[in-house]
């Protein structure tokens, strides 16, 4: 992956100017990203916390030590040396170039006050504590700053910056993505928590609690014949279809307690069927007189839809929002605030009450 690294220059400037411009134009020969105090734009914090930061952004430190000692800070220290400092401090890899014959050196570019003259001698012994470069003039100062930045670069652990397309690996599309599919899902949740917390009230119009459904379903049953000869397990079963009437208070009574957590139609589809074979079984009608033994029974189609929607109009059922697998095809329900509170109504034991279902 292609990288380029972003490189600190740090030195005194009006005296070095031509050398600052050869190392800029080897740095950007090479790719790099040049970072120093011609680059700095106007910033209202303090030019101090802005040169911590970009040196934090920076993968190499080069300083460069001419004739200056340079401006001073409040401690006395010239921010030349504060920079080297900093980075010395703060692990990044420092490069040092020191001129090789100071007393070279034109007067207009070298230190005239003693005092200066002592602390740039004592931050020039600072600097060749660490392996550095001599160098002699300004096109000497590029080439070196080149040779040892290109051998610097092979030999670093930094990060370095690429372009956004090249960092996007398929580990990161796929966390992106996953990522951007959570976002979906919490916002679907929000706004349905949303929409729930608004309860409603039941419509007035729309038959509900005690009012009367006719429901039909098909009991399959081993007739009294195949159960008296007791082979009725491998025999073939008989069918009829049957009318029954319930309140929706009933039938609610079973299918929301297994919305509670979320359902998937052909699990509601199952809850209505056990719910309809056990009125058929306790209720009044009657069974069918050949009945023998109860298989099963399964309520029509045209039913289970009648139970769906009439839930869904009365606020009681919404759809269901938690993430599943993508092969997952089936849909899903589940109770809306309103449906919690009806179902709590209906099914939450009160104290006193005899809990014999």
């Amino acid at each position: 992956m292609e990288r380029r690294y972003q490189v600190f220059v740090s030195s005194t400037f009006r005296d070095l100017i031509d050398e600052r411009r050869e190392v800029i134009q080897a740095l950007l020969e090479m790719d790099c990203l040049p970072a120093g105090m011609e680059m700095f734009p106007a910033a209202s914090e303090d030019q101090w916390s802005l040169i911590r930061r970009v040196i934090d952004q920076s993968d190499f430190y080069v300083v460069i030590v001419g004739g200056r000692y340079g401006s001073m800070s409040a401690e006395g220290i010239s921010y030349t040396e504060m920079e080297y400092d900093y980075a010395v401090e703060s692990g990044k890899p420092v490069l040092g170039f020191v001129h090789a014959d100071p007393g070279s050196i034109p007067i207009s570019k070298s230190e005239m006050d003693a005092a200066a003259r002592d602390l740039l001698d004592a931050f020039r012994a600072k600097v060749q504590t660490l392996h550095v470069k001599m160098y002699n003039n300004a096109e000497d100062l590029g080439s070196k700053v080149s040779r040892a930045l290109n051998i610097a670069m092979k030999n670093t652990a930094s990060e370095g910056w690429v372009r956004g397309r090249f960092a996007m690996t398929p580990e990161t599309l796929a966390e992106i993505a996953e990522l951007r599919a959570q976002v979906s899902e919490l916002k679907l949740s929000n706004e349905l928590s949303a929409a729930q917390s608004k309860k409603g009230a039941i419509p007035e119009d729309l038959a509900s609690g005690n009012d009367k459904y006719e429901m039909y379903a098909n009991l399959f049953y081993y007739t009294k014949d195949t159960v008296k000869i007791g082979v009725y397990s491998h025999s073939p079963k008989a069918r009829q279809q049957l009318a029954f009437s319930v309140t929706w208070n009933e039938i609610f009574y079973d299918v929301g307690a297994s919305l509670i957590n979320e359902a998937s139609e052909e699990d509601l589809d199952a809850v209505l069927d056990r719910f309809a074979l056990g009125v058929i079984v306790n209720g009044e009608q009657g069974l069918p007189k050949d009945h023998g033994r109860t298989h099963r029974a399964e309520v029509i189609k045209e039913c289970f839809d009648d139970v769906l929607v009439q839930l869904f109009a009365l606020g009681l059922i919404t759809h269901g929002v938690k993430k599943r697998s993508t092969t997952d095809r089936n849909k899903y329900w589940s109770l809306t605030s309103l449906g919690q509170d009806e179902l709590m109504k209906l099914r939450a034991v009160k104290k006193g009450e005899d809990i014999t279902r």
